[in-house]
């Protein structure tokens, strides 16, 4: 069942532009919001005819990924993430990466045994793309 290169939470106008470019450039992507009629919406309609999947729930999504499973979120930054990454992690296993493309602050990378990286939303997305997928 996994298939996906890459997860990203978030399906606001950043969230749909960012998975929108990652399946143009090749790259088979798990959609995920917490508001799943989004999901739904965005399959039928901006996705429609691309590899791009959709989850409806956090165990679904990390089913859907490639090991090691590299999840991006790009949600609002404090609580939400934290909250986010309590749900994420009992999906996932050690070496696994979670990305925080919002705008967090860099002192809340602490997640034990995961790779956490914070991601400025200023990167240029081609960029992105081709070092964070040459690295892993």
């Amino acid at each position: 069942m996994a298939e996906a290169d890459i997860a990203v939470i978030g399906l606001a106008v950043m969230g749909q532009n960012l998975i929108l470019n990652m399946n143009d450039h090749g790259f088979t992507v798990c959609a995920f919001n917490r508001t799943t009629k989004l999901v739904d919406d965005f399959l039928a309609n901006e996705a429609k005819g691309t590899k791009i999947i959709g989850a409806h729930s956090i165990e679904e999504m990390c089913k859907k990924l490639k090991r090691p499973r590299r999840v991006m979120m790009l949600i609002k930054a404090g609580t939400p993430v934290d909250m986010m990454i309590e749900q994420i992690v009992p999906h996932l296993e050690e070496g696994d990466i979670i990305i925080d493309g919002g705008n967090s602050e860099y002192t809340d990378s602490n997640v034990g045994g995961f790779i956490y990286l914070f991601v400025s939303v200023l990167i240029l997305l081609k960029l992105f793309v081709r070092l964070f997928f040459f690295v892993f």
